[in-house]
């Protein structure tokens, strides 16, 4: 399938998740299924160029990743601009420009979903990023800041743009990821009035609620983050659900779990091969493979008790002492 210009394999896409979709992340979601686009999770503009070791670790190898997203997020242009141009030395496929974050850093620093707000500053970010990215520009943003109504020069943005494809999560800013404030009709009316592919964004926690939002708002792609999170299947889940009718039930126990914990720490290892990181690789795969560990557990027996096992590890070893004493069969 096609968003504008850019050729994916399908219509699914891993969603930049800050602290989540890291390089093994996308690498052990894309294990269980090919997914259409991959995103590095969001990075600050002012923060790449004034301390970009801090977070060089989230390009690394990226190029092995095609296709590939990189989302900046800021609200000044000039910083943007270097931004750009540092990131030019990286082969990727998408720039993604963030105008949807909620949260509160965000919205008091006047960036991410704050731009719905000061629609000019935003028309103004979108120039540079189209006039100086070499890569296609893509947006991702939400339905509107407090409500979705009199967004006629919002649309107008967009969709006088140049942008290759929009990202829509169906909120506002203001409802931040409240799970009654989902709302796909203004969505649906809001997405009518782009000229330019829309991508939908919120809620899909499985293959209904993907086949429900595609149904409903008939958009050209579906992204998906904290659906990922302790499913890695859930893309094999949707396809299936979506091209052949077949559901997937979603089904963990303890030996799965363990498995995927083992399948996760390889690729971390593989990851960390020929690489140089600020920190030691030690440190970079305990916070790693106990974060997702901790993910994994998602509805096991005992999973509570057992996550709060995990959380208590203080280092790897003590992580991986732990999993083993956690995970035993029965």
């Amino acid at each position: 399938m096609k968003l504008g210009t850019i050729k994916l394999k399908n219509n699914l896409i891993l969603s930049p998740l800050l602290n989540v979709s890291t390089a093994p992340y996308r690498q052990f979601c894309r294990t269980f299924h090919p997914i259409g686009l991959v995103c590095v999770p969001m990075i600050y503009t002012k923060r790449l160029i004034s301390n970009p070791n801090s977070i060089i670790h989230e390009l690394l190898k990226i190029e092995e990743e095609s296709p590939i997203s990189v989302q900046l997020i800021g609200n000044n242009e000039k910083a943007l601009k270097r931004a750009i141009n540092f990131l030019e030395s990286y082969k990727f496929d998408v720039l993604d420009i963030n105008a949807g974050c909620p949260s509160n850093r965000a919205i008091k620093a006047k960036e991410g979903g704050y731009l719905l707000k000061d629609l000019k500053k935003l028309e103004s970010l979108l120039k540079i990023a189209l006039k100086y990215s070499s890569r296609p520009v893509s947006l991702k943003t939400r339905i509107g800041f407090e409500n979705s109504n009199n967004n006629f020069e919002f649309r107008r943005i967009i969709n006088d743009s140049g942008l290759e494809f929009l990202t829509l999560h169906a909120r506002t800013v203001k409802d931040r990821f409240d799970n009654s404030t989902l709302d796909l009709d203004a969505f649906k009316k809001f997405k009518e009035k782009i000229s330019i592919p829309v991508v939908g964004n919120g809620d899909i926690f499985d293959a209904k609620s993907a086949k429900h939002f595609l149904d409903h708002a008939d958009v050209n792609g579906l992204m998906i983050g904290r659906g990922t999170m302790g499913n890695p299947e859930i893309f094999l889940q949707v396809h299936e659900y979506l091209t052949r009718g077949k559901e997937i039930a979603f089904k963990n126990n303890k030996d799965k779990c363990k498995s995927n914990i083992e399948i996760y720490e390889q690729i971390i290892d593989k990851f960390l091969e020929d690489v140089k990181l600020n920190h030691s690789h030690e440190e970079f795969k305990f916070v790693e493979l106990k974060r997702n560990s901790i993910w994994l557990t998602k509805n096991i027996e005992n999973s509570t008790i057992i996550r709060r096992e995990l959380s208590k590890t203080k280092n790897l070893n003590h992580l991986k002492e732990t999993i083993q004493n956690c995970l035993k069969s029965n």
